[in-house]
């Protein structure tokens, strides 16, 4: 299994600020781009992994399939669609709730015990995508568990 409590799966916990910059970057990636005529990071997969790789959430020597891609590009959306309707101040709907839960699912998270007792999130996948999720979505846990997945939607918070 994978420690996933820092983006790069590195031991350590990461803190809930550094969670809030990784998900505000993902979200950001479709008008992140230096091209305002393709700024979306992610737009294909040669486009995507050198972003990934640069975030620590991709080996070097890890690729993604066009399936994993496609997915990849539901979850920003599904995230970018909650963090829409955080901002607006109505919660998400169900609906958009449901699709980013459904994304965050593929990261097959588990619970684990260190040695010293801690609780960990780590996924039980083998293969990088899987694990870039689990990243994302140990990221939002973080995010909440420090009362500040709401805030998101404030960049100065």
């Amino acid at each position: 299994m994978s420690d996933t409590s820092s983006p790069s799966g590195a031991p350590g916990s990461r803190d809930a600020a550094g969670a809030l910059r990784m998900l505000r970057s993902f979200a950001a990636t479709v008008a992140a781009g230096p091209d305002p005529d393709n700024a979306d990071v992610l737009a294909t997969r040669e486009r995507a992994i050198p972003w990934l790789r640069a975030q620590g959430l991709m080996p070097a020597d890890a690729m993604l399939t066009g399936s994993e891609h496609g997915a990849l590009l539901r979850l920003r959306d599904a995230l970018r669609d909650a963090l829409a309707a955080h901002a607006s101040g109505r919660g998400a709907p169900l609906e958009v709730a449901a699709r980013l839960t459904r994304a965050l699912a593929d990261g097959r998270l588990v619970v684990t015990i260190t040695d010293g007792g801690s609780v960990k999130l780590a996924t039980a996948a083998r293969s990088v995508y899987p694990s870039i999720v689990a990243a994302i979505a140990v990221a939002i846990a973080e995010a909440d568990a420090a009362g500040a997945w709401l805030d998101l939607t404030q960049p100065g918070r």
